[in-house]
């Protein structure tokens, strides 16, 4: 009986992120430390807002630059180091490289990298390196997971 009662909770609780995660999510303790997108950020403030809905994922540079991608378009979602090697990875091989994309790659230390990887419009791989508050990064990788369907690699 308690095993009954512990799956039903387990279903509920999955069933209602899932509505949670189709409503939409935003963050905006969110830093962009680089990538394929062109954007001035101070690298110190944490300006940068994400949504992640079932229609697309939006992110708000400073309030200036907004990149929209759909979720099909997602190609990895990776976390940590992974993450951060991926996205320089990405960087290194794009056509247009800026040293504000790579300030935020070269830069390590010990806290929670989100990489999201996608194709453009156009077919070009791209890449984000977001850096997220160590009290918002499960939530926003639970969401990416659940509106991309793809898997973290080295999910914490």
């Amino acid at each position: 009986m308690r095993r009954i009662l512990a799956g039903t909770v387990a279903l509920a609780m999955v069933g209602s992120f899932q509505t949670a995660a189709a409503a939409g999510n935003s963050w905006n303790k969110i830093r962009y430390s680089g990538g394929t997108v062109v954007a001035k950020v101070n690298p110190y403030d944490w300006n940068t807002t994400l949504t992640v809905s079932p229609g697309a994922i939006v992110l708000v540079f400073g309030g200036r630059v907004t990149e929209r991608i759909k979720p099909e378009q997602v190609t990895a979602l990776s976390y940590g180091r992974e993450a951060h090697r991926r996205v320089a990875d990405m960087v290194a091989l794009s056509f247009i490289v800026t040293p504000l994309a790579l300030f935020g790659i070269l830069h390590q230390s010990k806290v929670h990298f989100i990489a999201i990887e996608y194709h453009m419009g156009d077919g070009k791989p791209a890449g984000l390196l977001l850096e997220a508050d160590k009290g918002n990064y499960r939530a926003i990788l639970d969401a990416l997971k659940v509106v991309t369907g793809k898997p973290v690699a080295n999910e914490p």
